[in-house]
């Protein structure tokens, strides 16, 4: 059964929570676990300053390569919404390649609602397309 446990050990918990990093937004990460498997992760920006909203989103996930297609990214997302809901949120944003349709697929599942399309740029990724996408919970 799929589940968000925090990742954090307990001697850095609170360093991110608090916004005790500079330069990084407060956030909360959990590592998502199958049984003992891991399967991914799920990070909640629970504040809305510019980094943000020009580039990270309120919500972030990934599921590990030998896990995808086979469901779990819904899941992350899934509970992962239930948490931002629960910690008050009333929407999230969700930016995503424009290159990976298998997120998209699973935001639009889930309510995402396209807000718009900007052009950005990462070392990762390069310059690419990022869709916005708004999830009201």
């Amino acid at each position: 059964m799929l589940r968000l446990i925090n990742r954090c050990p307990e001697y850095v918990q609170g360093y991110k929570e608090k916004g005790l990093i500079p330069g990084q937004p407060v956030s909360f990460h959990y590592r998502a676990v199958d049984g003992d498997r891991f399967i991914g992760e799920f990070q909640l920006r629970p504040e809305f300053p510019e980094i943000v909203m020009r580039d990270i989103g309120n919500v972030g996930y990934s599921v590990r390569v030998s896990e995808q297609g086979k469901g779990y990214g819904t899941g992350i997302l899934r509970q992962g919404l239930q948490i931002a809901k629960e910690r008050g949120m009333d929407k999230v944003l969700l930016p995503i390649n424009e290159q990976n349709a298998a997120s998209i697929h699973v935001c639009e599942k889930l309510g995402g609602v396209l807000w718009d399309r900007i052009e950005t740029y990462n070392e990762a990724e390069g310059h690419h397309i990022k869709r916005r996408y708004r999830i009201t919970l």
